[in-house]
């Protein structure tokens, strides 16, 4: 069972200009956007997010130092009532983004609801909260050293839920006063938060009424929570209940049929193998399904499949987009050894491709794009030599993955949308939720 407690949150003080202060969650943060954002010396970038050339050590001593001076300087207050929140993110995607999913997807505005609690940790996969992705050890040991010197979550962990009739987000529609994707903004229910970051807007509300925070305690205690963004902090959240017995951690709670919840592959472009060794290794496997200059056809067409081991592939070499296809009975045989039917399209990619022709370290040869336009452009570039651009997964597909299959995907293999931010809701921690 799920258990959910309210609590005080701590947030960038509103009487502040907050949105020089706020920044992009601490791992989606490029060498670019560290600098562009941490020119603002009381942005809270330099309490959550490590620059790229900081060592591990230093980065603790340093997030500490200016976690305390921006408390002492009264830029982060904590709330007086323990309290629910309802995070809204309204967001737009970019046309080249839209053109990876379905037409009936596309909207020109998402508004997603979530609640912010505390969540009681349990081990994963071991009770009612699960995870879908595997993790690099070395990330969680940095934000459990980070959590334990600052004694502060600074962003929501996102997880998912399931509720077919929608009764959570219908009852904040009716709290709030509006239905989504509309905002009017309530007189009586002013935002706590209301701030734009990077065109997305966050928009933050405390609920502190006592039955609507046990009417929402009772709608989530029997739920099945699948973590969605975050595995990093919550696996260090669970090492904190481990080793220093503290319970809970922040979570941000999103239902998983609510339409404007997007869920995009993360792309690879690829370096440091030999040209001729992937070329044979796509001719034992696959066959040229399509070749062309992208757009939308690309797109449509590596989403057509006529059966789960269907598996297409996009490729991009600096000279054209290409579609490849692997081998049906190959694909299949390959599901029945592992026990995997969802995520085949990366497992095939890495197994496959990737993984046998990589001649460095993939952690320094693949990197990891959220559009396609950030992988050809890293190939155009000449920084990387092939780029292979991925069918997005449904909601229901991780659902299968972690409560069905009890597989993880590989690292960097989900983007789900919208972000939440740092900086909109903190919490301090304590022993006692």
């Amino acid at each position: 069972m799920v258990e959910i407690r309210p609590f005080r949150a701590v947030i960038l003080n509103p009487e502040l200009d907050i949105e020089k202060l706020v920044c992009p969650v601490y791992d989606t943060i490029d060498a670019d956007q560290y600098r562009r954002f941490a020119k603002e010396e009381n942005n809270i970038i330099h309490a959550t997010s490590r620059r790229k050339d900081m060592d591990r050590d230093e980065f603790i001593g340093h997030a500490k130092k200016n976690l305390d001076r921006l408390v002492d300087a009264g830029i982060l207050v904590e709330r007086g009532r323990p309290a629910f929140y309802i995070y809204g993110i309204m967001y737009t995607l970019q046309p080249e983004i839209l053109t990876q999913l379905p037409e009936k997807a596309r909207k020109s505005q998402y508004f997603a609801f979530g609640l912010v609690c505390l969540v009681k940790v349990e081990e994963l996969c071991k009770g009612s909260i699960v995870g879908h992705e595997n993790i690099f050890e070395i990330n969680t040991k940095e934000r459990y050293r980070l959590m334990k010197a600052a004694m502060m979550n600074f962003s929501p962990i996102a997880a998912e839920y399931s509720m077919p009739d929608h009764a959570l987000n219908n009852l904040f529609e009716e709290y709030l006063g509006f239905k989504r994707p509309h905002f009017v903004t309530n007189p009586d229910k002013p935002p706590l938060v209301d701030v734009t970051l990077n065109a997305s807007r966050h928009i933050l509300w405390e609920v502190t009424d006592y039955y609507l925070i046990n009417e929402v305690i009772k709608m989530v205690s029997g739920l099945k929570i699948l973590i969605l963004d975050g595995h990093h902090r919550y696996t260090a959240s669970n090492m904190m209940r481990e080793k220093d017995g503290i319970e809970y951690t922040m979570m941000m709670l999103m239902e998983g049929g609510d339409r404007a919840l997007q869920l995009l592959p993360w792309h690879r472009a690829v370096r440091n193998f030999s040209a001729e060794n992937i070329t044979k290794r796509i001719k034992e496997r696959f066959s040229i399904d399509w070749e062309g200059a992208g757009g939308e056809e690309f797109y449509s067409r590596l989403r057509q499949r006529s059966s789960e081991y269907d598996v297409k592939l996009g490729m991009y070499d600096g000279k054209k987009f290409r579609i490849i296809r692997a081998d049906e009975n190959d694909v299949r045989e390959l599901s029945q050894k592992r026990g995997e039917v969802v995520g085949l399209d990366l497992i095939v990619l890495h197994e496959w491709i990737i993984n046998p022709v990589i001649r460095g370290k993939p952690e320094e040869d693949v990197s990891f794009n959220s559009s396609p336009a950030e992988a050809v452009a890293r190939v155009d570039s000449g920084e990387f030599d092939v780029a292979f651009l991925l069918n997005p997964f449904s909601i229901k597909d991780v659902e299968r993955k972690a409560f069905v299959e009890r597989r993880n995907f590989p690292q960097k293999s989900t983007l789900f949308l919208p972000k939440v931010a740092e900086g909109i809701v903190m919490r301090k921690i304590t022993s006692f939720p």
